[in-house]
């Protein structure tokens, strides 16, 4: 199959986001096309020359209005694109979800990288994300020895049972400042109380070990945010209480904000009062600016 470069521009939109459903395709790659036949059939090429791998959601996407289906690389197009990026690094790309029976959490993570890509093109220089990590991708795909490439998933120790996996971390630098940031996608799946629990204590121990600085060691603060996108607006004031109950100390609190996908836009994403706290009732935004 002889590749057209919109074509590339899916292998790379799907190496950059690495699962995507055919409406962001569409809308990255094929924004002209407004019935989806071309994307459908771009895409059916690219499949059946085993440059990408299709799969079913299992659930429908409310968002989409269907069991719309999502996309991913193979090895094959995983390699075509190394070769044509001169990128080996790219070779290192996850090919296969870790957890397939969680499409639509991929999609969501999918999304929310959207989001602020498309917040950063908004806003003049002086602001940057660099290092998104997924939770199936390596931290360092530049090391050469595969013994030691690192994931975000971290425990605290050997016999501990506790472990901090954020579905992304990324590094926003703004103000010669580089602060971690950890995402936490919320799709309503567990009762709020539940999602505190179950989260509260990898990232109480990440802080207390400094684990950020092994993530991603060009931070320059001594703690990190984690960033909680929740559905709508009263699922995130809902783990906003439930995550101040189950974190007493403050400097535990100050790391977590909760924003919704129904009052989030790429116009107030980085530097609007758009984000809610445990350890007070005033609404902040995720970087202060500076005049």
């Amino acid at each position: 199959m002889l590749l057209q470069e919109r074509d590339v521009h899916v292998l790379s939109n799907l190496a950059r986001y690495f699962i995507l459903n055919s409406r962001q395709i569409r809308e990255l790659s094929f924004p002209d096309d407004a019935t989806g036949r071309i994307t459908r059939r771009r895409m059916n090429k690219m499949m059946h020359a085993g440059y990408v791998r299709k799969r079913s959601l299992q659930v429908v996407n409310p968002a989409d209005g269907s069991t719309t289906p999502v996309y991913h690389l193979t090895r094959n197009g995983r390699e075509f694109l190394a070769g044509h990026m001169d990128d080996e690094t790219l070779l290192r790309k996850p090919v296969e979800p870790s957890q397939p029976q969680h499409l639509y959490h991929y999609v969501a993570v999918s999304e929310t990288h959207r989001l602020f890509d498309a917040a950063l093109a908004t806003h003049p220089a002086g602001v940057s994300i660099s290092k998104w990590v997924n939770e199936d991708e390596f931290i360092n795909p530049e090391e050469p020895d595969s013994s030691q490439r690192r994931m975000l998933r971290t425990k605290s120790s050997e016999a501990s049972k506790v472990v901090c996996l954020p579905d992304a971390g990324f590094v926003v630098r703004y103000n010669e400042q580089n602060a971690v940031v950890y995402l936490e996608q919320d799709r309503d799946t567990f009762f709020h109380e539940r999602t505190a629990s179950r989260k509260s204590p990898g990232y109480r121990q990440l802080l207390a070990a400094q684990g950020h600085r092994a993530h991603f060691p060009e931070s320059t603060l001594p703690f990190f945010y984690v960033l909680v996108v929740t559905p709508t607006a009263k699922r995130a004031n809902q783990l906003r209480h439930a995550f101040a109950k189950k974190n007493r100390d403050q400097d535990v609190q100050k790391t977590f904000r909760f924003g919704s996908l129904e009052e989030l836009n790429a116009s107030n994403l980085l530097f609007e009062p758009m984000y809610s706290c445990c350890h007070h009732d005033d609404k902040v935004p995720l970087i202060r600016r500076i005049e």
